[in-house]
């Protein structure tokens, strides 16, 4: 019940600031009795740590308690455009807080008797006000500055993980867009080369038919999931495969090469199938009818590499164009993008002498 109304957090920094100020007076008042005067005339040691000190922490802690919770109200109230009006009552505070304390303090020293009637009256005299009036209310003003400072920082804070939040939820309804771009895509694609072998081998056809099947229901399994474990992708990368090889018969040949202790990392869905997909796009011509692809995958440091080399014929365009031509491929650099940000690489370019075609893809681990 307490917590709904007072901020446990704030009240320990409230206690933390006003104890180093009950111990800076008591050394204050220290100092004054080892050189023979105080303000307040001559002081036992005794009198000096009283059992008054305590109660005036006590009664300064719960003051500001309310304090807080009124500051609370008025900012939810007034907002910024109440600035003076909120001035106005911590001003009022500040003066009033005196008396309060002082009050209440010499009436619970007294009635517990750890003070005498004289000893009490003595600090709710005006004279006593006045000699700490100035002291009061810049106690006062420096708590209340903690206050408002510890609310701004944890309404920064609340903004923040709002607006994280919501970027989020725009990145993931993003990557949802762009999987429902590419699903379409793939399975264009992907009948394409069925039809092509309808005239060919209709038997083969139908298994081959089978086999997409199988393959696309392993897609939608993940069709929620931004990343997957790369084994996953893997598998359905190998599906894609040999549904593709049938069409390609003994004129592709895909090697893999991939780093032991990596299969577990995570990896975007529907990352590998569309670029092993842009290498046999571009890598086959006329004068490049037999296709090697080599997908190798490996960590280092932070970062998981993967890169999808064939020997087919090299790229006459720059990659920026080609990002505007094909669907997978810039799918997929948006798709790092809104996930890793500029921490994702992806280049398509020839090799130094242009004897193969290099997809390079680079992702943080975490």
């Amino acid at each position: 019940m307490l917590k709904k109304y007072i901020d446990i957090q704030l009240l320990k920094y409230l206690a933390i600031f006003y104890t180093i100020v009950v111990v800076l007076v008591q050394f204050k008042k220290s100092y004054w009795k080892v050189q023979g005067t105080t303000s307040y005339g001559p002081l036992s040691w005794g009198e000096l740590f009283n059992y008054g000190v305590f109660v005036d922490w006590i009664v300064v802690i719960v003051f500001m308690a309310f304090i807080s919770y009124l500051t609370k109200l008025m900012f939810e109230k007034w907002g910024a455009s109440g600035w003076k009006k909120i001035i106005w009552v911590h001003v009022f505070f500040s003066f009033f807080i005196g008396y309060v304390i002082f009050f209440v303090t010499a009436v619970i020293t007294f009635l517990i008797g750890k003070a005498s009637f004289a000893e009490a009256s003595r600090y709710i005299s005006f004279n006593h006000f006045v000699a700490v009036v100035e002291v009061n209310f810049l106690i006062y003003f420096a708590m209340i500055g903690i206050i408002n400072v510890y609310y701004y920082i944890k309404k920064v804070r609340n903004i923040e993980v709002q607006k994280a939040q919501v970027e989020t939820h725009l990145a993931n309804a993003k990557l949802n867009m762009l999987k429902a771009q590419l699903h379409p895509h793939f399975i264009f694609n992907t009948l394409n080369s069925i039809s092509a072998l309808v005239e060919i081998d209709k038997e083969k056809t139908q298994n081959l038919i089978a086999d997409f099947g199988d393959l696309f229901r392993d897609i939608l399994e993940f069709k929620d999931e931004n990343l997957i474990p790369l084994k996953k992708e893997l598998d359905i990368l190998d599906k894609y495969i040999s549904i593709i090889s049938v069409r390609f018969s003994d004129h592709l040949s895909i090697e893999k090469d991939i780093q032991k202790n990596v299969e577990d990392k995570l990896v975007p869905h529907m990352l590998l199938q569309p670029m092993v997909e842009n290498a046999l796009k571009h890598g086959y011509g006329y004068n490049s009818t037999e296709l090697h692809v080599m997908l190798k995958i490996f960590k280092k440091e932070n970062f998981l590499y993967i890169e999808i080399e064939n020997n087919g014929q090299p790229l006459k365009q720059s990659f920026e164009e080609l990002l505007q031509q094909g669907t997978g491929l810039k799918n997929t650099q948006d798709r790092l993008k809104t996930l890793y940000g500029n921490r994702a690489e992806l280049i398509v370019e020839n090799t130094k002498g242009n004897t193969a075609v290099i997809t390079f893809i680079k992702i943080p681990l975490k």
